[in-house]
């Protein structure tokens, strides 16, 4: 199930990214002249590289699929000599390197695997500690190199692609989007419609996006069905919430979806996100989240609501960037009633302490070494009978992520980020 809603929430991020980039002043962002066209070119060349046709090693083949099936029992992977890199007293770890080589994605797992030298390079540690008897922590830590660009210029960007519609009707909105990114359109277009996409300027001079789109795998049957299959059954049929306040409850982004249509609600002025309603002033550094999410699975309907984040943004100077979720709190599980017997407070222990983490950010490199994108994740596992069964249900989304859908969603998105690249190309001078 977690696994399911991150590949459901990535694909869903894609998705939004190329409706957000809808004008030339968000791509300038990245800078001016020659520096802009290089940190966009890198950008967006290591993210398609990163989704050329992989090639793993035999060690890592074998330990990603023991690792994503042990995700939430983790004892039948602890000893499992053949799943790590090393191994030392409770610790395991799985280091693994990957780098564009040859028109493919190579990953190899393998000890002591280096830091990212070139855009498109990617390292990732996975650790796996146990506890106590049952209690196990998942850590991991990712480095992808994104090249040039600086985590100022990245944070600006995404700054200004979501207040893009600022001061916009919507045939200027859309006569924007379609002029700005007609080969990224032409890409997605498949995947999903714009339905609507409607900014209203109020009379304080703030103004109001309201953005709806449906998604419809069905035209990308013909061409890429393992990957429409897999969309159809775990991206249309999830049901999502997701809604951004203060610490005071004043709403700043409401994001929802359910039967294939999506809507993203919020408001901006100046540049900066503002409330919903209410007088505008700038978004805080700290957020909340409340966020629901549910999917079909087998037979059974599974997922959360009213699981309460803390989001933070923070910066430290120019050098670093990045945006922590944590979850502290648990919310209200959607289980099936045959779980209704089965003893549930090890659902609690991911939240308990310091709780679940997740962190995703850019730390630039030092002398001529690349930015970097950077990703951590934490979460803690009370093994237990109900645990085995949601483990028994995301099983199901490992087996039916093989080999044919994967090659296609990383043809797909390999075409999706060179279009991406040759739009942004357009835009800067």
């Amino acid at each position: 199930m977690i696994r399911r809603a991150y590949r459901a929430a990535r694909i869903g991020t894609i998705l939004l990214m190329p409706l957000l980039l809808g004008c030339k002043e968000s791509v300038s962002a990245l800078g001016v002249g020659a520096h802009a066209r290089t940190s966009a070119d890198q950008l967006f060349t290591a993210l398609a590289d990163r989704h050329a046709d992989v090639l793993r090693n035999a060690k890592y083949e074998y330990a990603r699929v023991q690792l994503a099936h042990g995700a939430l029992s983790p004892s039948q992977v602890f000893e499992d000599t053949a799943a790590w890199t090393n191994m030392s007293g409770p610790v395991r770890m799985l280091e693994t390197f990957g780098t564009f080589s040859g028109g493919r994605y190579m990953m190899s797992s393998q000890r002591g695997s280096q830091a990212p030298l070139k855009p498109a390079d990617g390292r990732h540690i996975t650790t796996l500690g146990k506890l106590a008897d049952g209690a196990y922590q998942w850590d991991t830590a990712v480095d992808f190199a994104l090249g040039s660009v600086r985590p100022g210029e990245f944070a600006s960007l995404i700054s200004r692609l979501l207040t893009a519609g600022e001061g916009l009707n919507e045939r200027d909105a859309r006569a924007n989007l379609a002029a700005s990114s007609p080969r990224t359109a032409a890409v997605l277009e498949p995947l999903f419609t714009l339905d609507s996409l409607h900014p209203t300027v109020l009379p304080d001079g703030s103004t109001s996006v309201s953005l709806r789109f449906t998604v419809h795998s069905g035209k990308l049957r013909a061409r890429l069905p393992w990957f429409s299959e897999y969309i159809r059954k775990y991206v249309e049929s999830a049901r999502i919430r997701l809604l951004v306040s203060d610490r005071a409850g004043v709403a700043f982004v409401d994001i929802a979806g359910k039967d294939r249509v999506f809507t993203i609600n919020l408001r901006s002025q100046g540049g900066h996100l503002v409330p919903l309603a209410g007088p505008a002033r700038p978004i805080p550094d700290t957020l909340q989240l409340l966020a629901d999410f549910a999917v079909k699975a087998k037979m059974f309907t599974v997922g959360f609501h009213e699981l309460p984040l803390e989001f933070v943004n923070s910066a430290r100077g120019d050098s670093l960037r990045d945006w922590t979720f944590s979850a502290r709190k648990e919310p209200k599980w959607n289980l099936p009633f045959i779980t209704a017997r089965l003893i549930r407070s090890p659902l609690r222990r991911p939240f308990a302490g310091d709780g679940a983490l997740f962190r995703m950010g850019l730390r630039a490199g030092d002398g001529d070494q690349p930015t970097v994108l950077i990703r951590q994740t934490r979460l803690a596992v009370q093994e237990s009978a109900i645990l085995r069964f949601i483990n028994s249900l995301a099983g199901t989304a490992v087996d039916d992520f093989g080999a044919r859908v994967e090659h296609e969603e990383n043809l797909w998105l390999r075409e999706l980020f060179g279009a991406m690249r040759e739009d942004a190309r357009a835009m800067l001078p």
